[in-house]
């Protein structure tokens, strides 16, 4: 077999790299790939991706800032710059826990509110869409398993 003959049979069923078997760049990628596309339609109603991280996430209810520095995986001495911002513009405050009085809770406001409530939707919307190829029993799979292995590797 020449060498041109060889390359052509091994370029015709190359081994997969490494990263395309990966689990962790594959869930880095996808991640990346997929809010892109969200954080240009935050971009164009100039909302800050962590601004909106942090509303979505107390859209549920208060939480304590280092609880919440997990969810929108930030660090806390950064989260708690990020609340002193979102603080001054009326987004979200902040008071005294209410069991550990050295704990602050965090709540949105009713300015944060307005802003998130549009937001979410938009969100669930490009949920649906990045979802919708792979059906719905599938889209559940996913998001089974990946709930799962975030409970497994969860500190």
């Amino acid at each position: 077999m020449t060498a041109d003959k060889a390359r052509s049979a091994n370029s015709a069923n190359p081994a997969p790299r490494f990263v395309n078997t990966y689990v962790a760049y594959l869930l880095a990628r996808t991640s990346q790939l997929i809010s892109a596309e969200f954080h240009q339609a935050l971009a164009a109603r100039k909302i800050p991706v962590m601004h909106w991280r942090v509303l979505a996430a107390l859209s549920d209810g208060p939480m304590s800032v280092s609880e919440l520095a997990d969810i929108v995986l930030e660090k806390q001495p950064t989260m708690s710059r990020i609340l002193l911002r979102m603080e001054s513009i009326d987004l979200v405050q902040r008071q005294p826990g209410t069991t550990d009085k050295r704990s602050t809770l965090v709540s949105i406001t009713t300015e944060g509110k307005r802003v998130v409530k549009p937001l979410l939707t938009l969100a669930r919307r490009h949920e649906r869409e990045v979802l919708a190829p792979l059906g719905p029993d599938h889209a559940q799979v996913l998001i089974d398993a990946l709930q799962q292995l975030i409970a497994l590797h969860s500190v």
